[in-house]
């Protein structure tokens, strides 16, 4: 992309505009999911929440002009089977290695289709390969057939889903000889 924006590590001061991007990207993110905002905590997330996890995480972000036009996060997970919801997923989970979480992924609406969504999610996937990770995981609403179609795209598969928060939640796995 021709005068791409720059992908690099969020600080402390990019929380206000990783909050309003997220708040931003997510509304769209309800809509095509048929889901209802209020089901999403990152709609309800304080400023002081998300500069906590840019401290706590490796977050990213892309930046345009000043503004923040994408972010994703990605974290060591010490035991995969915190997000076990089944015997499906257990057993899938059993056996993974050193894990990964990637959570608040999100890119502007005018960026979107534009190749800065996969450069994000291929920066964060590089650096946690580059850390020894075996397996990344995600959820993603099972019924947004847009991110499900980008995260198979970039070698998840959904292991399972649940419901537990009011909408079928989709498990997305990623094993480190397929990323």
């Amino acid at each position: 992309m021709k005068n791409s924006p720059v992908i690099r590590q969020a600080s402390v001061a990019d929380a206000p505009g990783v909050s309003r991007l997220l708040r931003s990207a997510m509304l769209t993110y309800c809509a095509d999911s048929g889901i209802s905002s209020s089901m999403l905590e990152a709609m309800t997330e304080s400023v002081e929440s998300v500069a906590d996890r840019i401290k706590r995480q490796n977050c990213l972000i892309a930046v345009k002009d000043g503004e923040i036009v994408g972010t994703i996060c990605i974290k060591e997970c010490p035991n995969p089977l915190v997000y076990s919801f089944s015997n499906k997923t257990y057993e899938y989970l059993k056996d993974a290695g050193k894990c990964s979480y990637i959570s608040r992924f999100a890119v502007e609406e005018k960026y979107r289709k534009t190749g800065l969504g996969i450069d994000l999610i291929s920066k964060a996937i590089d650096q946690a390969r580059g850390s020894g990770i075996d397996l990344i995981l995600l959820h993603s609403a099972a019924s947004n057939s847009n991110m499900v179609e980008f995260y198979g795209k970039r070698g998840f598969d959904l292991i399972d889903s649940e419901n537990s928060r009011g909408y079928m939640r989709g498990l997305f796995a990623s094993r480190s000889d397929s990323l």
